[in-house]
């Protein structure tokens, strides 16, 4: 797999709020394009090269939020910043929970924003939130497990509401959902710095514990985010021994021209569950590793981190995942938090960089970027089959 050098754009992701714009960073003068944006122009001069850390055993910060935490996604709002976890943990009923605050890691109370599950969702399983604004609507997709399927199989949904805080209303029937690939899981949408949108997630070719490799998948979306412009291209498979046969949790990021996928290998309830990178030569790939070993692997924090996000503004990107592996089947107990590392990136890939906060999230969304999409008529609908 390839390494390469980086160039920035800005970043923007699916805000939870009305400067929520999607995966992708531009900032005039060029920065990262991606994940979670706030939309203020500065200078990228050493925002993405920050010195690397001299905790690579412990190199992120950590939060507990007060449940267990799987796919925490970071987005800004209007004078906050906002968390969206997955359902999980044991008493947690929420379908998507969010906890909210002035700075990253003062979280208040979780507050559910999908009250209602669609018809075909089990209650209890719903992952991998992603939230992102197509003009004035906002759209949450989320993964959910299929009823009454064996082996269980989860595929991805979307839901959409007025408000980045909902409540969000879900579509009557799946979004994606590859049944000949085992299902469809962790979607994330990516905004290139030209506006287009492309929607990347992974085919669960691992269902009921197969060591079918899976694939990671990528398409341009329409400008209400419902639709397709062209048909899915696999971008990333499994080549690594330190992946086994899966990868999986993919995010987008845009950083000096460059694209990076984030990604997570291995099976996710295992201290072999780690965090890697590829370069890619586009949103519709192809992507080649940038290194042989993972970003982040087992360390002094955690055995098995996984599940990541990446959150990026004008002044730097961050790393959000799960510390350690799940315990499933059984409950994760004591709850996983969330860890929180900044990244830079270099001639050769992303590495883990010193910390530093982000930054106060902005008092205004006012002149903040929106994703219209492609205006393309053409609408190819999302496989479901």
């Amino acid at each position: 797999m390839m390494v390469g050098l980086v160039v920035v754009g800005t970043v923007t992701s699916a805000c939870t709020s009305a400067s929520a714009t999607g995966h992708q960073v531009s900032a005039p003068n060029g920065g990262a394009v991606g994940a979670g944006v706030a939309a203020a122009p500065t200078s990228p001069v050493h925002a993405y090269d920050p010195p690397a850390t001299a905790m690579p055993s412990a190199p992120a910060r950590i939060y507990d939020v007060g449940h267990d935490v799987s796919d925490p996604f970071l987005t800004v709002g209007k004078g906050r910043y906002d968390l969206i976890l997955s359902e999980g943990g044991a008493g947690v009923t929420m379908n998507a929970p969010v906890a909210s605050g002035t700075a990253a890691g003062r979280w208040g109370a979780m507050t559910e924003v999908m009250p209602t599950l669609p018809p075909w969702a089990a209650p209890g399983f719903t992952w991998a939130p992603d939230l992102h604004r197509f003009g004035s609507t906002f759209v949450l997709y989320f993964t959910a497990l299929v009823k009454s399927t064996s082996p269980a199989m989860e595929c991805i949904g979307a839901a959409t509401g007025a408000s980045p805080t909902g409540p969000f209303t879900p579509m009557v029937k799946p979004y994606i959902c590859q049944v000949s690939q085992g299902g469809s899981i962790d979607p994330r949408v990516f905004t290139d710095d030209n506006g287009t949108t492309w929607m990347i997630w992974k085919s669960d070719q691992n269902i009921g514990g197969s060591s079918t490799p899976t694939k990671i998948w990528s398409a341009p979306l329409t400008g209400d985010g419902m639709a397709f412009t062209a048909k899915p291209t696999v971008i990333l498979q499994p080549d690594e021994p330190w992946q086994g046969s899966i990868v999986e949790s993919p995010d987008m990021v845009k950083v000096l021209g460059t694209y990076w996928l984030f990604y997570s290998g291995n099976w996710f309830n295992t201290p072999n569950y780690a965090i890697g990178a590829a370069r890619c030569a586009g949103p519709m790939g192809p992507c080649a590793d940038s290194s042989s070993v993972p970003l982040v692997a087992s360390n002094a924090q955690g055995a098995g981190p996984g599940e990541e996000s990446v959150y990026s503004d004008p002044t730097g990107a961050w790393l959000l995942y799960t510390p350690r592996h799940s315990d499933s089947p059984n409950l994760d107990i004591p709850p996983r938090p969330v860890a929180m590392t900044r990244i830079g990136f270099g001639p050769t890939g992303p590495y883990l960089a010193t910390w530093m906060d982000p930054p106060s999230p902005p008092s205004s969304t006012a002149g903040s970027p929106s994703s219209p999409g492609p205006t393309s008529a053409v609408r190819f609908a999302p496989p479901t089959s």
